[in-house]
């Protein structure tokens, strides 16, 4: 076989076999079990995904010219040319799939406008906000971009907003994950970043804090937020791993208004506006809302929930608007392939981004941080988002 073949051949299947563990990994933490066990499997198959290549160059290397025999009978060599060849056909569909899809974050037809914006901190953050060796060698890592904060702006079309609601402003932010790993100077700039943006409402879409002895780390942030119409949150899988009834009882004691698993209506500029939050599969039961009715008072819905995986619960519900994060954009991002790994049972899908389907619009953000301090071509994020009416 020609060598620039057998070349093209390798690093297709390189990207198919990359793809193919990624993709069990990302599924695998959308499911809701002991998170203790998630983690082994993870371990498990990211040592699979590193040995596998091993073994398959190895029999490539030893049989030469005749890896691709079909009189190669030996198991071994069977699984590895099946295993090789099957890669390589599933890297090719995947790049294929990623241009026939477009290389757009956003729905264009929903997204009117949008702006990127790099803020920079009042006062430069001190030099061990990284805390830690693992998160300060991972800081090392050449175009980190952990600290580049982004002020994403979006106008977006919401099909039936009400008149009343045109021009309203909601700052979503999600997924600050206070770990200890990075100092609370990164949180304090990120909370008075959002209070200057003096948005009419402020809604934050979990994985707030997950370690006991940060949690004042997070309160002092969170407590400086407000909003004319309200802050509003919920929980995401990672505060689950702490006492979530304490989380909620201090962060509502400071002024943030809880909806996870729950409802509740509001006035918006005389409008009334129906608020609903989603922890699931992680946290409270999906709640049930009323029927739309055709009557123009019929509420605004907005949202909340931790996944976008739970796209499909906000359109069976009828959502005008879903906020969502925990994907964090993938964090890892290359040129031409985007994010090849998110926690959603789409795989990277709904990494991040503004979609539609019929007349819900689901926002995802990046995020703020995550267990791991490394984001490369995935900033941080605050998104600002102005609703915009069709008519």
């Amino acid at each position: 076989m020609h060598p620039a073949l057998l070349t093209l051949i390798a690093l297709f299947a390189l990207l198919g076999h990359g793809y193919f563990w990624i993709a069990l990994v990302n599924r695998l933490h959308a499911w809701a079990g002991p998170h203790r066990l998630i983690d082994f499997l993870t371990w498990a198959g990211f040592t699979t995904f590193a040995t596998l290549p091993l073994v398959v160059a190895w029999q490539w290397w030893r049989d030469g010219d005749y890896f691709f025999n079909s009189q190669n009978t030996g198991p071994l060599a069977s699984f590895a040319v099946t295993y090789c060849l099957g890669c390589a056909v599933f890297g090719m569909g995947k790049l294929l799939a990623r241009f026939i899809r477009g290389f757009q974050d956003d729905d264009p037809h929903t997204v009117r406008s949008k702006e990127r914006t790099f803020l920079k901190p009042d006062q430069p953050l001190p030099k061990d906000t990284l805390r830690g060796l693992y998160s300060q060698m991972v800081g090392l890592v050449p175009g980190n971009e952990v600290f580049k904060l982004a002020l994403d702006t979006k106008r977006l079309l919401i099909p039936r907003l009400p008149e009343k609601l045109v021009g309203l402003r909601i700052a979503h932010i999600s997924d600050l994950h206070v770990t200890g790993r990075i100092g609370p100077e990164w949180y304090l700039n990120v909370a008075n970043e959002v209070k200057r943006l003096q948005a009419d409402v402020i809604v934050i879409t979990g994985d707030l804090v997950e370690i006991e002895a940060y949690r004042d780390w997070l309160y002092d942030s969170l407590a400086l937020l407000r909003a004319k119409y309200g802050v509003y949150f919920i929980l995401g899988n990672h505060d689950f791993y702490i006492d979530t009834r304490r989380t909620v009882d201090d962060l509502t004691a400071r002024g943030l208004i809880y909806v996870g698993g729950k409802s509740l209506t509001a006035q918006w500029n005389d409008c009334p506006v129906l608020i609903a939050g989603n922890e699931a599969p992680w946290g409270p039961r999906l709640p049930e809302l009323p029927a739309r009715s055709n009557s123009t008072e019929t509420p605004f819905r907005l949202l909340l929930t931790h996944t976008p995986d739970q796209f499909d619960w906000a359109c069976a519900r009828d959502g005008d608007l879903v906020v969502a994060g925990h994907a964090h954009g993938g964090q890892v991002c290359f040129p031409i392939l985007g994010a090849v790994a998110a926690p959603s049972l789409y795989g990277t899908r709904f990494a991040a981004g503004t979609f539609r389907r019929g007349n819900t619009v689901m926002h995802v953000t990046r995020g703020i941080a995550g267990e791991t301090p490394l984001r490369l071509l995935c900033p941080p994020e605050i998104a600002l988002l102005e609703l915009a009416s069709a008519k």
